[in-house]
Parts: C-alpha cells; structure tokens; sequence
C-alpha cells in the first residue's frame, strides 16, 4: 500500500527540529559561502500537465510537491564563497513521515560552481514524499541551508490495455478502439499507440501536440481511430505514462481486418474508394488533403528523392499502380535527377515507410505508328536527368479494369527536352523498356505542367490536362481511335486543345486533378499554396456514360 502523502504536524515539528540541529551558519555574513538555484533531476512534476518544478518549496498547496518515477535522484546547487576558496556542499535529503529518515551527503571540495550527488532509488519508499536541502563550507564559514525542495516518489508503473468493439473491421475503413490505463499512485497521464510492433524511446505527454498517436487519457480512457492498412491478421499496441513519468508495459490487441468492399477508383491510396489528394506541408512532408499535422504523414520530407528534404520541390504523381494494385503507388523524380523512384503502397497511403524502387529509363524509342525511331536525336536521353514533367497517366488503351478487383496497370507521361513520351507499364512493377514519342520531335511541351483527371471527355481513355506555366491556361487531350489502334495525334501541340480554365502559377504554384473529389461523377482540379492547403475547382460537365468536362466552378 502506499505511504501516506500529507505532512502530519509532528512530521513539520520534526524538520524544524532538523534546521535547529544544523551546523550553525553565517547568517547575513558577507563572507561567507553562498548556495543557490537548487534543482533535481528527474524534475519532478505531473505529466499530464506539463507542469514541472526542480524545487516545489510548499509541498501542501494545489496538488501538492511533484513526482518522480523509480530510479535514482541526482540533487545539485550553485556554491561559492566570496574568498574565492575551495568549498564543500552538503546535501541533506528527509523522509518526511513522521520519524522519516535524514541521509546526509557530500560532494567533494572544490571551487564548482556547480555541485551535485546522487541518491539512489534505494533511498525512497513508493508513495513517499521527500525534502532537500544544501548548504556549503569553505572551512571557516558556512552557508546557510537552502530552502527546503519536496517531491514524491511513484515507483509502480501504470497498468495499460485496448479495447474494441464487435463489428467487422475492413481495409480502408477507419474502425474503433479503446485505450484503457489505470495508475494507484501518481495517477494516469497520458498513453501512446502505433500498430507497429516496435516502440520508440523518449516519448513524453506534450508529444501530443506533434503526434497524433499520443492522447491524453480522461477518466484513464481515450478513443481512437485506426483504419487497417491491409487485410489479415492486425493489432493495436499501446503504452501508457502516469503523472511521475513510468511507463507500463506493453499492451496489444490483435483483430482480423477483412478485404475492403469499397470500389477501386485511380488516385485512391488508402483503399476507400475515393480519390486522394497528396500536397506538401508547410515541413516539407506530403500529406493527403485535411490530413491532421500530427498524423504520420504519407511522405515523409528526409524521404524525398534526392536529399532534397522536401517534397516541395519534387515531380510527383500517383495514378494507379505498376504492379496492378487495388491502390496508387506513387512516382517521384527531383528536378534535375538522373534517378526515377517508385514509393511503394502497402494500402494505407504510407509511401516511405521503406526504401523507392529505381525506374529503369526506356532505352528503344517509337513514333506513334510503331516506327523505331532513333532517341537520341529525338531527345530522349540515358537518364531522367532532363525530364521536365511526370504525369501517372493510367492505360493508354481504356481506364475500365479488366477484372474489378485490381486497378489497370498505369502508364508514364513526361516531358523531356520539350517533347511528350508516353512510357506503358510492363510485368514485374516496370515501366516498358519502349517509350513512344506522341508529340512530335518539336520542343513546344516545354513550360507545361501535366495533369491526369482520368476519363474527363466522353470516353473510356484517360484524358491529359496541361497547365502553361506562362500564362495559367489549363487545356484538355485524349487519345482518339480504339484501344488496340490508340490515336495520339491530339497531343502534337499543347497550345492548340480546347481551353478549360486559367490558373495563374502565381496565385497557383502546384496544381493537380486526381479524378472525381466531390462525389458527382466529375473530375476536378486542385490547387495547393506553399502551407499544403489545397483549393478545389469542382469540374463541370456530365458524368454518364464517361464523364466529359466543360469548365469548372468557383475554388472551395
């Protein structure tokens, strides 16, 4: 059971006792020692609070003196004497129950001016509450003592458990569960939860502020959200933290997570059915529209290629999957890189969780009627280096997946040199060894940013969308023909197709589409500032029986 935490009034009669048995001291003697800036570390205080304190003076006003945990206490004071002589601190520590313990304790003489000794945890009971003080001696005067400096000791650690309830839990579908801690000494504080086996180090309370897998437990509960991130076997791991700062044990709860119901749709990538919007924040990290700053973000900035340390200045895109996926994965490239980089997609958007895959460059070059052309003369050279512009772009020969259970695999647009390749996918997450010219061997796709709405002009082939970057005018193109005979001769020029809107890359510096965002059928546009905050311009047009888009509504 735990001691007692109040000072009975023979405990007070008993520390004045201890000050009058003190060694005398100089009192107002201007030369003798001085002490001062008490403190103890671990500081004590209340995690839950934020609130700590190296000295609590007055152990019995608001909730009284702070905690420490289970472990050593070092205690330390600034001494010197005006002589300028060696001196000696001497710590006293006091169990202040009634009959408590004094241990006395001295750090060596020198001329400091900071002294410190450490009591070991053996010196303290769980539930006890305890004074110190110092004073100092340079061999002829001393010091007189410090004011004393109380704290509490917790040395059982929280209890810690996960809870959820009956229903189903699904892919993509965000599912329930109940943090649970309970503390008989300094009381519960706060708890840490991650469906990763592993726990980090050093975490605090206050990380709540920056991490969204860190909440505070009212009432020794807290509510949480997961959506699992692929199906089969998942759990939920949670530590807690109590008011001294002990941790408990591990806590896990395991539970089944079904395959995901939701329909596929290009741009979804964390398995809802819907399209998603990725943005940098204002740290450099990519996150998904309205994404909470303390949830894991779906790129993390050290991430980007490159050691750019930000994604604010990186060609990405995601539409649909190389390896034929339920999900986008996401393609990245820095400006003037030699490398290309595929981010893997485990199923919840987290795309730098582990290491890119290199995209090998296409080394045979096509003409739009199947002729070999020579790529070098074309502008096609051995790296990435001079690409431009990337764009995920989806199947070339129509976006309707072949099975429904599966996204077709996506093709690559981008612009080197001022020309347009097309670049299809190939088995093993591979874009094809072939990249077809389907601009001409002109420059005029130089100065465009590229933009994939998917099937945005009455048909089943995806459509391109390209923003100058000279003037802001977003105009639309698709493949004509048939999906065994596809015609590209609607992207030779980008300065001649039919006129959508004009956003200004001043006011819009990023702009992209990732299909239908509000749920009608159509297509949007999105534009993001240099904060991650993302603009909607709702398409307008029809949505059956392939959407077409006309124009688009006021931002949102």
């Amino acid at each position: 059971m735990k001691r007692a935490r109040a000072l009975s009034t023979a405990a007070l009669a008993l520390a004045v006792g201890l000050a009058a048995a003190a060694p005398a001291a100089a009192v107002g003697d201007p030369a003798a020692p001085t002490v001062s800036a008490p403190r103890s570390s671990p500081v004590p205080g209340f995690h839950g609070e934020d609130r700590y304190s190296s000295c609590y003076t007055n152990p019995y006003s608001g909730s009284g003196a702070g905690w420490i945990g289970n472990g050593d206490v070092t205690v330390s004071a600034t001494a010197a004497s005006p002589s300028g002589e060696a001196v000696e601190t001497t710590f006293q520590i006091w169990d202040t129950a009634y009959g408590g313990k004094r241990t006395v304790q001295t750090a060596g003489s020198s001329r400091g001016p900071r002294f410190s000794t450490r009591f070991t945890a053996g010196n303290f009971v769980d539930g006890g509450q305890y004074g110190w003080r110092a004073r100092a001696t340079d061999g002829k005067l001393t010091s007189p003592y410090t004011p004393w400096c109380y704290f509490r000791v917790d040395k059982t650690p929280p209890t810690a458990k996960v809870t959820t309830d009956a229903k189903p839990k699904k892919v993509g579908q965000e599912a329930s569960f109940t943090l649970h801690g309970t503390d008989t000494g300094s009381e519960i504080a706060c708890a840490r939860w991650q469906t990763q086996q592993t726990f980090g180090v050093g975490w605090k309370c206050s990380d709540e502020a920056t991490d969204l897998h860190v909440v505070r437990l009212v009432d020794g509960k807290a509510d949480i959200k997961v959506k699992p991130e692929t199906w089969g076997s998942q759990a939920v791991y949670l530590e807690t933290m109590d008011n001294a700062g002990n941790v408990s044990q591990r806590a896990d709860l395991s539970y089944y997570a079904q395959s995901s119901t939701a329909p596929i749709a290009l741009g979804d990538i964390d398995a809802d059915g819907k399209p998603d919007v990725l943005a940098p924040d204002a740290a450099g990290h990519l996150r998904t529209r309205g994404a909470d700053p303390r949830d894991t973000p779906n790129a993390h900035a050290a991430a980007a290629p490159d050691d750019l340390g930000s994604w604010a200045r990186v060609q990405y895109t995601h539409r649909g999957s190389l390896h034929q996926d339920r999900v986008d994965d996401l393609v990245a490239h820095a400006p003037g890189g030699a490398g290309l980089y595929l981010f893997y997609n485990a199923g919840a958007g987290h795309f730098t969780e582990q290491g890119p895959g290199v995209v090998d460059k296409p080394n045979t070059c096509k003409d739009v009627t199947g002729k070999i052309i020579d790529c070098a003369k074309n502008g096609l050279g051995g790296n990435w280096s001079k690409v431009t512009g990337i764009a995920a772009y989806g199947s070339p020969r129509g976006d309707t997946p072949a099975d429904g259970q599966s996204l077709t695999r996506t093709s690559l647009l981008f612009v080197e040199n001022g020309r347009l390749w097309l670049a299809e996918s190939a088995f093993g997450s591979r874009l094809s060894r072939e990249a077809t010219l389907i601009s001409g061997n002109t420059t005029r796709w130089a100065g465009y940013d590229l933009l994939t709405p998917g099937r945005a002009q009455g048909t089943d082939f995806p459509t391109l969308w390209a923003r100058s970057q000279k003037d802001g005018t977003v105009r639309a193109f698709t493949i004509k023909g048939t999906p065994a005979a596809p015609d590209f001769s609607a992207f030779a020029n980008p300065a001649v197709g039919p006129v959508l809107t004009t956003l200004a890359p001043a006011a819009h510096p990023r702009v992209g589409s990732d299909g239908d965002l509000t749920g009608d059928g159509i297509p949007d546009l999105w534009s993001a500032d240099a904060s991650g905050k993302v603009t909607v311009f709702p398409g307008k047009g029809t949505a059956k029986p392939y959407p077409t888009v006309t124009g688009f509504g006021a931002g949102r």
